[in-house]
């Protein structure tokens, strides 16, 4: 409910959308200060779901990669819905949003996870 000081107007600042976007932007500004020469010119953007048919393997599609076009495209609903967690809360939510981006990126660059970030899984 929302309070009528700021009035029906203005976008909820907890929104779905907009948690996910924090989420992934916080993920994408540390991978691009890491990788600055790598991901020169590359947009990665974000979309609610994917305009196409899903993958051929009938699991959802996370995140496009046009190489051509120098672009990571993130899909929102597919990952915000994936049922894949152990704990179904904010901070493992946020950690599959960032997993996601990461393998996006991994997948652009053509690397591997722990090359891209060493040390981060190692306790995998």
């Amino acid at each position: 409910m929302r309070s009528a000081l700021t009035g029906a107007g203005l976008p909820d600042p907890d929104s779905r959308a907009s948690r996910f976007e924090n989420d992934a932007r916080g993920a994408v500004e540390l991978l691009q200060r890491e990788f600055a020469a790598e991901l020169e010119g590359v947009h990665i953007g974000f979309m609610t779901v994917p305009l196409g048919p899903e993958g051929t393997s009938g699991n959802p599609e996370f995140y496009a990669i046009d190489r051509a076009k120098q672009s990571i495209m993130l899909f929102r609903m597919p990952i915000q819905r994936a049922r894949v967690l152990h704990v179904d809360d904010a901070e493992h939510r946020r950690y599959f949003v960032e997993h996601c981006v990461y393998r996006a990126v991994c997948e652009y660059l053509g690397r591997e996870p722990w090359d891209l970030l060493p040390g981060r899984f190692d306790h995998y």
